[in-house]
């Protein structure tokens, strides 16, 4: 069975990203050649030709031919979720199986097992404060923040994460269906509930609701 991956903000191309996330391989020589190496040497050897990868936001800052031909090297049926960053890909949404601004998915227990009940995830390159079907417990998934929002994310009753690559829930590798799972689920307990929406319907103020 493929695998469901998720990540964000791996800035191709970006010297500045060296600068701005200080704990990435390579930041101390600032050479983004051998960063973005390593980079293309995480996602190939995690994402097989028939896995799935949810990019939520900021691929690359490579410019037209560039970019193109990073997205030749990236195997896996990518989909993406547009970042603010993400102008040179825009021309090349033929390499992408879909594109979005905001994506809703529900994935159930038939087709993952190791999920306990359906989970509704949607996804957008920034955080949201309210989404579709948070009443019900759906999964707010983001990046743009590289991790900055962690502590606030973790403080908040929101079932909402970062996926970014610079994130204390990534560290520098790409996330599963069933790490969010596994994530979202440790909160829900952690709050003495046992599924999403019976957090929901606890944990969230009645406007909300």
């Amino acid at each position: 069975m493929s695998t469901i991956f998720f990540t964000a903000d791996l800035h191709f191309g970006h010297p500045n990203i060296l600068k701005h996330s200080p704990a990435r391989p390579f930041s101390d020589t600032f050479d983004i050649v051998a960063h973005d190496e390593w980079l293309l040497d995480l996602w190939r050897s995690t994402v097989n030709k028939k896995d799935m990868v949810y990019i939520l936001g900021d691929l690359t800052f490579l410019k037209s031919e560039d970019a193109r031909h990073l997205l030749e090297k990236l195997p896996g049926m990518k989909f993406l979720i547009e970042g603010n960053h993400d102008g040179s890909v825009r021309a090349y949404r033929n390499y992408f199986k879909e594109v979005y601004q905001i994506k809703n998915m529900l994935f159930r227990p038939s087709a993952y097992p190791f999920l306990g009940e359906n989970m509704r995830v949607v996804m957008c390159h920034y955080p949201m404060v309210t989404w579709q079907h948070k009443p019900r417990g759906a999964v707010m998934l983001h990046g743009h923040c590289h991790g900055k929002l962690d502590g606030y994310n973790a403080q908040s009753m929101d079932l909402r994460f970062d996926v970014g690559i610079d994130g204390n829930l990534a560290r520098y590798r790409f996330l599963t269906l069933e790490d969010i799972y596994n994530a979202a689920m440790t909160k829900v307990t952690g709050y003495g509930c046992s599924s999403f929406e019976e957090y929901a319907m606890n944990n969230y103020r009645p406007e909300v609701r």
